[in-house]
C-alpha cells in the first residue's frame, strides 16, 4: 500500500473537519482540496481494483473489487457535486461544513470516507509475504468473491430503494443521495476481502520462521482451504497418517557418531581417508547422506583425489582414490600400489579401487568380510547400529559402525502428531535392526509392521504411501524434496522437511517449496509436522470466522444504513470491522 495514498486519504478526511475554525471565505478552498485528494486517491490508488471489477463485470462476475467500487466511486461522484457545484457559485446540498453535527449526515466527509476505503481495501490484501504480487494474490480473494456475488447486488438494489422511497416521500433530493450513498458504504466489503490475507499473516506470525502454508494459485491444490474456508475439510483437516519418509527424519542433518573396526593389518586412519574420499561423490540428497556427514566429520581435512564415483542409490559407492605416497626409507615399494611405482627411490602414486556401502552389495561384487570384521558387524547390528563395510583393492578393510540417533525433539514431536490426531510411520532406507533401533528411541513401537517400515530406497518409500492410500488412509507425508520427490507427489498432504541445521545457530528461514508447488514447507523434525498440520487447521478456522465476520458486519452496516443511519458512522463499520479481523492472532497450542 503506498503511504502517500493513506496520508492523501487522512487529509482528505480531516480537511471538512477543520471548517468550524476557518474563516467561512476559506471553506471553498478546503472543500475543494478534500474533493481532489479523495479522487486522487481512489482513482489513482484504487485504479487496479476499479479495472478488475469492470472487467469481471464485462465476463458476468461481481467481485469483491466490484463492491468497494460500488462504495467508493458513487460517494466521491456525488459529493463531488454536491460540494464543488455550491464552492464554484452554483446551486447544491448544504455542506454544513461550520456545523459539526450536520458533518456526521452531510456529503462533506464523503470524499474522505472515499479514499480511506480504499487505501484500507488495499491494506487488507497484504499478507506480509514477499510474494504478495505473486499468483496467490487474486486467489486469496476468491472466498470474499464468493459472497460479493450474493451480497453486492442487493446492496445496490436497497441503495435505489432507500433513495426512490425517500424522493418518494417528498425528501430532499440530496437527502435521498445521501442515503443511498450511506447504504453503499456500509455494504463495502472490507471485512471479506480482510478475512483470508488475515489468517495468512497470523499464521506466519505464529509460526516465525519453521513453517510456511502455501498460497493458492490457479491450476493447483489448495491444501489449506483458503480459496473456500467455509466448506468441507482440507486434506489438512483430514489427514489421519503422517508418512516420516527419509533419512534424517528423525535424527536431523547431524554426524552420526562413527566408530571404525579396521580388519587386522589396517589403520583407521587410512580407512577414513579412502573412505572419506570416496565419500565425497555422494550426490545431494541421497540415502547415503547420514554416511557422508559422519565421515566427513571424521576424516582428514586434506583426501586424496576420487575419479570415476559412481553411487548405486542406497547400497553403496566406488571411486578410483588416487594419493601420492613418499618413498619408503628401504627404497622398497609401499604397499597396496594399485597401479605401480615409478621409482622406489621416489615419491609413488598409488591408486585404490575402493567400495563403501553394505556388506551385501560388497558381496554381489565378490569380497565377503573376513572372520575378525563379520564379528563385528554381527555384535553391532545386534545392538541396532547400522554397519558400512570398506574394501579396496579387492579385500574388504574395515567395518564402519554408525550409531543413529533420534534429535531431541523427536519424541514429543511424534507425541505432538498423536494428538493431532495423527498416526506416524517411518518409512526409511536403514535396515530392519538399526531401524527399529531408531524407532524405538523415538518413540515408535519398533513391532508393528504399520509404524516402521526399513530397507525402502526413495522409489519404495513412494509406493508405500501409495499403498497407505489404497487402505483409505489420508497420508501426510514429510519428507526432504531432495530425497524423496516421489513420496510427496504421492502424498494427500506434502510437507516439505528440510532438516534442521546442525550447531546452536538460529534456524533458517524455510524456503519456498519446490517448483512454487502447493507444499507446506517446514525446518526441523516430526514437531514441526505437527504444527504446521495444527497451524494449517487453525489458519483455516480464522479464514472462516472472518469470512462469517464479513458477512455479519456487512449485513449490519447496511441494514443500518437502511433504518435511516447516516453516512459517516456505518461507513466506520467496514473499516473497524477490517480492523478487527486483522489484528487477531493465531495461537497454537497442544
Amino acid at each position: 500500500m503506498p503511504v502517500p495514498a493513506a496520508v492523501a486519504a487522512v487529509a482528505a478526511l480531516l480537511l471538512p473537519l477543520a471548517g468550524p475554525v476557518v474563516p467561512p471565505s476559506a471553506h471553498p478552498g478546503v472543500l475543494v482540496g478534500a474533493v481532489l485528494l479523495g479522487a486522487a486517491v481512489v482513482c489513482g490508488a484504487g485504479r487496479h481494483g476499479h479495472r478488475a471489477a469492470a472487467r469481471a463485470l464485462r465476463q458476468g462476475s461481481v467481485t469483491a473489487d466490484a463492491g468497494v467500487s460500488l462504495a467508493t466511486l458513487p460517494a466521491l461522484t456525488w459529493s463531488g457535486f454536491a460540494l464543488l457545484t455550491p464552492a464554484l457559485g452554483g446551486p447544491g446540498a448544504p455542506t454544513g461544513i461550520r456545523d459539526p453535527g450536520a458533518l456526521l449526515t452531510g456529503p462533506s466527509l464523503l470524499p474522505g470516507i472515499a479514499a480511506v476505503l480504499t487505501v484500507v481495501a488495499l491494506a487488507v490484501r497484504v499478507t506480509g509475504r514477499s510474494d504478495d504480487d505473486g499468483p496467490g494474490e487474486d486467489a486469496l480473494g476468491a472466498a470474499a468473491d464468493r459472497w460479493c456475488v450474493r451480497m453486492v447486488p442487493v446492496t445496490a438494489l436497497l441503495a435505489l430503494a432507500v433513495a426512490g422511497f425517500r424522493a418518494g416521500t417528498g425528501r430532499p433530493w440530496d437527502d435521498a443521495a445521501t442515503a443511498a450513498v450511506a447504504v453503499l458504504l456500509a455494504g463495502c466489503p472490507l471485512v471479506l476481502l480482510a478475512a483470508v490475507p488475515a489468517a495468512v499473516r497470523a499464521a506466519d506470525r505464529a509460526c516465525g520462521t519453521a513453517v510456511r502454508l502455501p498460497l493458492p494459485a490457479a491450476g493447483r491444490p489448495d491444501p489449506v482451504g483458503w480459496t473456500a474456508p467455509h466448506r468441507g475439510p482440507r486434506p489438512a483437516d483430514r489427514v489421519d497418517t503422517v508418512a516420516l519418509a527419509g533419512p534424517e527424519v528423525l535424527t536431523g542433518a547431524v554426524p552420526a557418531p562413527l566408530v571404525v573396526h579396521p580388519a587386522r593389518g589396517e589403520d583407521t586412519a587410512t580407512v577414513l581417508r579412502l573412505a572419506g574420499s570416496v565419500a565425497t561423490g555422494i550426490a545431494a540428497g541421497s540415502d547415503l547422506g547420514p554416511l557422508g556427514r559422519a565421515l566427513a566429520a571424521q576424516a582428514p581435512d586434506a583426501l586424496p583425489d576420487v575419479a570415476e564415483a559412481d553411487e548405486r542409490p542406497g547400497l553403496g559407492m566406488s571411486g578410483l582414490v588416487a594419493e601420492l605416497l613418499p618413498a619408503p626409507d628401504d627404497g622398497s615399494a609401499p604397499p597396496g600400489a594399485g597401479i605401480g611405482t615409478l621409482e622406489r627411490s621416489s615419491p609413488t602414486v598409488v591408486a585404490h579401487a575402493v567400495l563403501l556401502g553394505a556388506p551385501a552389495w560388497l558381496l554381489e561384487h565378490g569380497i565377503g568380510l573376513p572372520a575378525d570384521l563379520a564379528v563385528q558387524r554381527e555384535r553391532a547390528e545386534a545392538e541396532g547400529h547400522a554397519i558400512v563395510a570398506a574394501a579396496w583393492d579387492g579385500t574388504a578393510r574395515a567395518v564402519l559402525e554408525l550409531t543413529r540417533s533420534p534429535h531431541d525433539g523427536a519424541g514429543p514431536g511424534l507425541d505432538a502428531l498423536r494428538a493431532a490426531g495423527t498416526e506416524p510411520v517411518l518409512l526409511t532406507p536403514d535396515d530392519d535392526g538399526p531401524a527399529r533401533a531408531l524407532a524405538a528411541a523415538a518413540g515408535l513401537d519398533p513391532a508393528d509392521p504399520d509404524a516402521v517400515r526399513p530397507g525402502l530406497d526413495p522409489g519404495g518409500r513412494a509406493a508405500a504411501v501409495a499403498g497407505l492410500r489404497v487402505r483409505g488412509r489420508t497420508v501426510a507425508v514429510a519428507a526432504d524434496p531432495g530425497t524423496d520427490p516421489a513420496a510427496l507427489d504421492r502424498a494427500d498432504l506434502a510437507v516439505e522437511l528440510h532438516p534442521r541445521a546442525p550447531g546452536p545457530a538460529a534456524p533458517d528461514p524455510v524456503p519456498a517449496p519446490a517448483g512454487g508447488s502447493a507444499r507446506i514447507v517446514a525446518r526441523g523434525g516430526p514437531a514441526e509436522v505437527a504444527t504446521a498440520l495444527e497451524l494449517a487447521r487453525r489458519a483455516r478456522a480464522h479464514a472462516r470466522s472472518g469470512i462469517v465476520a464479513g458477512v455479519v458486519v456487512g449485513a449490519a452496516a447496511v441494514v443500518a444504513a437502511v433504518a435511516g443511519a447516516p453516512a459517516v458512522p456505518v461507513a466506520a463499520v467496514p473499516v473497524l470491522g477490517a480492523a478487527a479481523v486483522r489484528v487477531r492472532r493465531i495461537r497454537p497450542g497442544r
